[in-house]
């Protein structure tokens, strides 16, 4: 086997770098979200099946999730944020 010809059936090589350039220099910053006027801070903890989530966010994110939980009552930032995106996920449904 020849590892020296290419197929340009299976792989070309100016295609792939195009689409490698326009992944890279897309802004990663996401859009502004647009809450309704019916969206409110949630202030009470309510306990429900959880399943153990990760994701990654800035570290100023972080600090001002941890802030708002603790302003409104909660005794994690992970309570707080379950409701938060529940009334995010709530709205977008309609």
């Amino acid at each position: 086997m020849d590892y020296e010809k290419k197929d340009t059936r299976m792989f070309d090589e100016a295609s792939a770098q195009k689409q490698m350039a326009d992944a890279f220099n897309k802004d990663s910053r996401p859009k502004d979200v647009a809450l309704s006027d019916k969206f409110e801070m949630p202030s009470t903890n309510s306990s429900s099946r959880k399943v153990q989530t990760t994701y990654t966010i800035r570290p100023e994110v972080k600090q001002g999730i941890d802030a708002l939980a603790t302003k409104q009552g909660f005794r994690s930032s992970s309570a707080f944020v379950d409701l938060i995106l529940e009334q995010v996920l709530a709205q977008s449904e309609k």
